[in-house]
């Protein structure tokens, strides 16, 4: 019983890791990159850009 208990947990363990790593390595990377290239964001970001003036000395 003890055994079998300890085997379940391993797999349900593995089973998570395995879905962790498989995110981390496969879809975030591609999340990443569409919040980058998307048109919403490229406006927000020029939009609350702080705009720097120079000055001449």
């Amino acid at each position: 019983m003890k055994l079998l208990t300890k085997s379940i947990e391993m797999t349900i363990l593995a089973g998570f890791s395995v879905l962790f790593a498989g995110y981390a390595l496969f879809i975030y990377p591609f999340e990443k990159l569409n919040e980058k290239m998307s048109p919403e964001v490229k406006e927000k970001k020029l939009k609350y850009t702080p705009t720097i003036e120079k000055t001449v000395a």
